[in-house]
């Protein structure tokens, strides 16, 4: 509800801006897009939603109505669709160029086929890449030359007659969820120290705005991925904060004096800031943020969908591919269970490689019993989303039974030890493991398969895995075969399950 004291100061403003004693800056933003061009589905199911290229049409819409504006992205750009991933994300970096985005910030995801891929869009981006809290080795970013002279901690674009900065921050969640070899000598440090430094910097500069995109976002309770509350409490002079990572559409909200806005994910909502400005004095006198939901009332964008179509034509073939026929329903348990299917597929991409593993950890991603039919490419996108790769470690039985224990307390989860045989006693704690009917042997070590992202910790979920996994004993060994690649490879081998 609009207060009185509200409604007028609303009538002020947009009176001075009619009499031009004021100007109005637009900043439009998304985030998290993960390669969506076309339409696609929401997390409660509802289809024909988002995509960049019906955010492009409003985009252009709003540019035409607000010419003094600026456009970013707040990361995790071209990871999570075929087309993504077949361009190793230079797909998504065109429409950047082509919509002449001003700045765009490296989220997590972005990180997830490597260094070199990252490397990659940059080298193709015409506009400046933010994340101000990375460093390789003692360098910070804007002090790193070659593939990193494009990345910055802040850029400050003059629009309307205003300078306005641009602070870019990533997730400090990366170490849990990536591993070293991923990350190729990335580090990932305290957004605050780096926000710090950048508003210091930028007021030396004379800004009239300054705008933080921070790879990190809205949550009931913040977390370590997301500690924006804390961000904002402990640095002064962030006048916008353009949220992402968490998924959420969240118009506007604020902390303290900064007003924040987050538009949820996949393009299935685009965000707009608007900043008024006094002409006389250049003070900020209003701040006002809203979000819009990408549905059918907009169109694709023509110019967009030209770019893309080639390429999304190939990935939608290579989707479509069939991979093998499934003859009865795969139950959620069990044997023929659809975890044990992964655990099968991996062991046997291992052995191709030379690697033999006593066992493989490993669950789904929520997926529930798969009915009969045939099952393409598609279908194994689904089941596994992400492009993660295999470790093996060499385990002892009790780290073993911690892990196991730990897998216990994680209510969401369907981890299974595949092929060992877990009993549990009286009080529900794992009290013995067997392989092939035997007791396992203490001072033995079991040489164990999981995939990169829960060795990392799976998200701090899994912290007694991480732990164990960064024992030298364990013999860490990341390897280079992918999961849905190698569950691909096994399901054309069976023909048929």
């Amino acid at each position: 509800m609009v207060t009185g004291a509200g409604w007028l100061s609303s009538m002020l403003v947009a009176r001075a801006v009619e009499e031009k004693r004021a100007k109005t800056i637009s900043i439009f933003h998304t985030t998290d897009l993960h390669g969506h061009i076309e339409p696609t589905v929401d997390y409660d199911g509802v289809g024909d939603v988002g995509g960049m290229a019906r955010c492009a049409t409003q985009i252009r819409r709003w540019r035409k109505q607000f010419p003094d504006s600026l456009l970013v992205d707040v990361g995790d750009v071209y990871q999570g669709t075929p087309v993504g991933l077949q361009t190793e994300g230079k797909i998504m970096i065109d429409l950047f160029n082509r919509l002449g985005y001003d700045a765009w910030v490296i989220g997590n995801h972005d990180f997830d086929w490597g260094r070199e891929v990252l490397e990659g869009a940059f080298a193709h981006s015409k506009s400046k890449v933010l994340a101000g809290n990375l460093r390789i080795g003692d360098a910070l970013v804007g002090k790193i030359e070659g593939a990193w002279e494009n990345v910055l901690p802040w850029t400050i674009r003059d629009t309307g007659g205003f300078r306005i900065g641009l602070v870019g921050l990533t997730t400090p969640g990366l170490p849990f969820w990536l591993a070293p070899e991923t990350l190729g000598g990335v580090r990932v440090f305290d957004p605050e120290v780096a926000l710090k430094q950048s508003v210091a910097e930028l007021k030396a500069e004379n800004v009239d705005a300054i705008v933080v995109m921070g790879h990190m976002g809205w949550r009931w309770e913040e977390d370590y991925a997301n500690p924006v509350p804390t961000l904002l409490k402990n640095v002064e002079g962030v006048d916008v904060y353009l949220a992402g990572h968490s998924h959420q559409d969240r118009s506007m909200w604020f902390e303290g004096d900064t007003i924040c806005s987050q538009a949820s994910y996949h393009g299935i909502h685009c965000g707009r800031v608007d900043l008024t400005f006094d002409l006389e004095s250049r003070k900020l006198i209003d701040r006002k943020a809203f979000t819009v939901r990408m549905d059918g009332r907009f169109q694709l964008d023509p110019a967009v969908m030209e770019i893309a179509q080639p390429e999304l034509k190939k990935s939608e073939a290579q989707m479509e591919r069939k991979v093998c026929t499934v003859n009865r329903k795969i139950p959620l348990r069990g044997e023929n269970s659809l975890r044990t299917i992964f655990c099968k597929a991996f062991e046997a991409a291992l052995k191709r490689d030379g690697i033999e593993v006593d066992g493989v950890y490993h669950g789904t991603f929520g997926t529930g019993a798969v009915e009969p039919g045939d099952k393409t490419v598609a279908d194994c996108w689904n089941w596994l989303p992400y492009e993660n790769l295999l470790v093996t470690l060499e385990l002892e039985p009790e780290q073993l039974k911690m892990i196991l224990e730990e897998e216990l307390s994680l209510s969401s989860s369907d981890r299974v030890l595949w092929p060992f045989e877990v009993l549990r006693g009286g009080d529900g704690k794992i009290a013995e493991l067997k392989l092939e009917g035997q007791p396992l042997t203490e001072g033995t070590r079991y040489r164990i398969a999981v995939n990169s992202y829960d060795a990392q910790s799976g998200g701090k979920s899994m912290m007694v895995l991480r732990k164990v996994a960064q024992l030298p004993g364990s013999k860490r060994t990341m390897t280079s075969i992918g999961t849905r690649a190698a569950l691909i490879d096994w399901l054309l081998e069976q023909k048929e399950i």
